[in-house]
């Protein structure tokens, strides 16, 4: 795609370019292409911030093709990377409603002027969990169909 070397001499541009034809293979549904151009991303980025978007569209391409399990398997590992431990096994549903309920009642009487007072959150870190716990929960879900 580009000229020999060009992760070493133009790092920045080969991780956009190589990360965003993975997507546009993603949306043209062309999962051969995604998983070998998502690997030579994951392979050549030098950190793991530099892998998240081609990671999360490499999940995104897994769940396109119904194979939920291997998409939740590299969104677990991810998360662990980044540092957010998940239980496993997963708990019985009742426990996940019980937590959610329990959070829902932490903002349920706050107005909207507390919760646009809040902190914003800014580390990226924990707001690329979050962006595949969304992911992960959509598959979860699916899977139990």
């Amino acid at each position: 795609m580009l000229c020999d070397g060009h992760w070493e001499s133009h790092y920045d541009l080969s991780l956009r370019l190589y990360s965003l034809y993975a997507e546009t293979e993603y949306c043209n549904g062309h999962f051969q292409e995604v998983g070998h151009f998502a690997g030579l991303v994951i392979k050549q980025a030098k950190e793991l911030q530099s892998k998240i978007r081609v990671h999360m569209t490499l999940i995104k391409a897994l769940g396109a093709q119904n194979k939920l399990v291997d998409a939740m398997g590299i969104g677990f590992n991810i998360l662990t990377q980044l540092g957010v431990q998940c239980p496993s096994p997963l708990p019985e549903s009742h426990v996940i409603f019980e937590e959610f309920t329990k959070t829902w009642k932490l903002f349920a009487n706050r107005t909207n002027a507390e919760l646009l007072s809040l902190n914003m959150m800014d580390d990226n870190d924990i707001l690329d969990a979050m962006k595949i716990l969304h992911l992960l929960s959509l598959y979860a879900y699916l899977s139990s169909q």
